[in-house]
């Protein structure tokens, strides 16, 4: 899909490879009609991430812009005031100002929500306030391809695998129970397959820590493999919407006030619909 542009909706999509495309012709502070809606969730589907370039929008913006894709991830009106922008309890301040509790936020491979809640996020919204050229980019990682790259044998063993939700900050595993997801999942729109597993995840359902180990650390290699990862380098209003379920991302690197300069980004999300089945508790 590298280069290939596709006009068959109101707006421009270029693809950005084997994941992602950039959305052009579209003005993100206006409302949208029931018809413009539908094709931004589709090319979510068929993209996974979408990037839209050059849109300075407000906080109301971008609420608005997030319910375009589902219903607003309840989670984020109830983390701290301290976290959220103000005024707006549905998008979260992100900086790496002195004394920010979020500087150390999205480092490492993770999908939101993935390795704690009950139900994962759905989709993902940054609204690049301020970054340093050169520094503080995000990588994605298709779980699409993940999958498709696994032997039709290894394909077979991990479908039918879950694996606990570990014990971790922020958990929503009730205490002395336990919270699985299967290790392969199906998306809805797509009817395709993809691993639904975090990199976190330390115990396969039915097996032992120690049993689990090799095929964990066998999925998790394949997760991040180059070959499926998408670097994208934020400009100042930079706006990217992406899919929970089909991807993994990384902040790359951190970003030092004193040295870099400022990075700011606001985040607002969708609920997800994938819920994890309640089970024994995992092993301590």
């Amino acid at each position: 899909m590298n280069d290939a542009t596709y006009t068959a909706t109101p707006f421009e999509v270029h693809s950005l490879g084997n994941v992602g495309a950039d959305i052009l012709g579209i003005d993100l502070k206006q409302s949208f009609d029931d018809d413009m809606e539908r094709h931004l969730r589709e090319a979510l589907a068929k993209f996974q991430i979408l990037v839209f370039r050059n849109q300075a929008i407000s906080p109301a913006d971008q609420v608005r812009l997030t319910v375009c894709f589902g219903d607003l991830e309840p989670g984020i009106a109830r983390r701290p005031q301290s976290h959220q922008v103000s005024g707006h309890p549905n998008v979260l301040y992100l900086s790496n100002e002195p004394g920010s509790e979020t500087v150390d936020y999205g480092i490492a491979w993770h999908s939101d929500g993935l390795a704690y809640a009950r139900v994962p996020h759905g989709a993902t919204m940054l609204h690049c306030i301020a970054c340093p050229a050169g520094v503080g980019d995000t990588l994605f990682a298709n779980q699409y391809g993940a999958y498709a790259a696994m032997s039709e044998g290894l394909r077979g063993i991990v479908r039918g695998l879950y694996w606990h939700l570990p014990n971790m900050a922020h958990s929503e595993v009730s205490p002395g129970k336990g919270l699985a997801q299967p290790m392969v999942r199906t998306h809805s729109d797509t009817g395709r397959e993809f691993l639904f597993c975090a990199p976190t995840a330390r115990q396969i359902r039915g097996m032992t820590r120690h049993e689990s180990a090799g095929i964990l650390n066998v999925v998790q290699e394949y997760q991040v493999r180059d070959e499926f990862i998408y670097r994208h380098v934020w400009q100042p209003h930079d706006v990217v919407v992406w899919e929970n379920c089909t991807l993994l991302h990384n902040r790359a690197d951190v970003v030092d006030f004193g040295t870099q300069g400022l990075r700011v980004m606001h985040r607002s999300a969708t609920a997800g619909w994938f819920e994890a089945i309640e089970c024994e508790a995992a092993e301590e």
